[in-house]
């Protein structure tokens, strides 16, 4: 039996495999868009998202984006649960730094 589930999911993941290549978008503005490069832009679209606008709304390609990256997703979908924890008064204060003599 495990002989024969071999075959099947290595078919299953090169159908994935295929479907992710034939579906992925490719708009190269939003792939050049990474989190390093464009860190103050995505901070403005997390901030909006933050705030109650969905990203459909504000940047539509992005979420679709998002739909095939999951890295992506998850790190800023992470940034906005900051910022809602934020503006909703949950996150702790910043501690003070104190300067050593």
């Amino acid at each position: 039996m495990k002989q024969h589930s071999q075959p099947q999911q290595r078919l299953k993941n090169l159908e994935f495999l295929l479907d992710f290549i034939e579906k992925a978008p490719e708009n190269p503005e939003i792939i050049a868009m990474d989190c390093n490069d464009h860190c103050q832009e995505m901070a403005t679209l997390a901030e909006r998202v933050a705030e109650g606008v969905s990203l459909d709304a504000v940047l539509p390609e992005l979420e679709e984006h998002m739909k095939y990256w999951g890295d992506c997703r998850e790190e800023f979908y992470a940034l906005v649960s900051l910022l809602k924890a934020e503006l909703a008064g949950d996150f702790p204060p910043v501690p003070e730094i104190s300067e050593k003599d």
